[in-house]
């Protein structure tokens, strides 16, 4: 009997041993913090992402509609790089550990997470549900790494940092500046160029330009003398290819007054593209920085009102994209 009793007595013993041992893998730190480290930094998919506000150097906000996103700029909207919006918030949602750093306020400031200093990160979907609304601090000591902190959490986290490049995109990383639609070269079958543009700069003379080139074949017809193929169709690409600097939200009334240089794309299918570059876009100066050539208070920008027919949009046109794109007759002709 007493035999029986130890046996039970060490089987007990046994049992408790195994439970506290269980017990302890389970809740041991580094159990609590690999389950801690589990989390994702975007709620919900991207697809259901409606608008993303990012604050820092400067303030970015962009908005979905339909299947694409806009730079909203006041009460406008501009096109945005559509493919770099979900590039940003597919890295974000990528983002599935979460390594504790801090539980209090105290450690924000040695990781750049105190409001004002830190960047921000704002996405809703469109029932105005927050999908994520975060600060995000400086880089961990490989750069693999960033701190991050959520709104309404004093605890302080070190992420894969894969998304923060995103961050520094400034405006024209977001907006899409192309000013053409995206259309095959090949479709172009002819190429009309009038120009009188007072091109600034050393580099950049006066450009004045009145032709037409008509795709014949393999090559194309249209100058005196004959036009090189190969740097037609380059042009074609380019014109194509064209980015503008910015929109501009406001243009003036007389924007357009003159229409300084036309070009006119004719499209195998029928219909065109013309783009129309109107005057000289002028800025407000500097008090301090008015020059003896520019009328008092302002300063000419080297950059040119345009715009594409049909398009609601007004862009600001720098000039050495319009003399890269636009070659003059003497650069047409064949090589010899």
């Amino acid at each position: 009997m007493r035999y029986r009793s130890k046996v039970l007595a060490l089987s007990v013993a046994i049992v408790a041993l195994l439970a506290i041992w269980a017990l302890g893998l389970v809740f041991s730190p580094l159990s609590v913090e690999a389950r801690s480290e589990m989390g994702s930094l975007l709620r919900g998919t991207v697809a259901e992402a409606a608008s993303v506000e990012l604050g820092g150097a400067g303030s970015v906000s962009l908005a979905r509609q339909n299947d694409s996103w806009f730079f909203v700029d006041a009460s406008r909207r501009f096109p945005a790089q559509s493919k770099r919006v979900e590039d940003f918030l597919k890295a974000l949602s990528d983002v599935k550990s979460l390594k504790p750093l801090a539980h209090s306020t105290s450690a924000w400031a040695g990781l750049g997470l105190d409001e004002g200093k830190a960047k921000s990160i704002l996405v809703k979907d469109a029932s105005g549900r927050t999908m994520a609304d975060l600060r995000v601090g400086g880089y961990g000591p490989t750069g693999s790494d960033i701190y991050i902190r959520r709104i309404g959490s004093n605890e302080s986290y070190a992420v894969d940092s894969s998304f923060a490049a995103y961050l520094d995109y400034g405006r024209s990383g977001w907006l899409d500046l192309r000013v053409m639609p995206q259309l095959p070269a090949t479709d172009v079958q002819s190429i009309s160029v009038n120009a009188d543009l007072p091109l600034d700069g050393p580099h950049m003379p006066h450009l004045k330009l009145d032709y037409r080139l008509t795709r014949a074949g393999q090559g194309w017809t249209g100058l005196i003398g004959g036009v090189e193929a190969s740097t037609a169709d380059t042009m074609v690409r380019s014109v194509l290819a064209i980015e503008a600097a910015d929109y501009v939200a406001a243009p003036p009334s007389d924007a357009f007054e003159p229409v300084t240089a036309r070009v006119e794309l004719n499209l195998g299918a029928g219909g065109s593209k013309v783009l129309e570059i109107g005057r000289p876009i002028v800025m407000p100066a500097p008090a301090t920085s008015a020059s003896p050539s520019s009328p008092a208070g302002a300063a000419p920008e080297n950059r040119f009102y345009a715009r594409l027919a049909g398009s609601p949009y007004i862009f600001a046109m720098s000039a050495y994209s319009l003399r890269a794109a636009l070659k003059t007759p003497a650069q047409l002709l064949p090589k010899k």
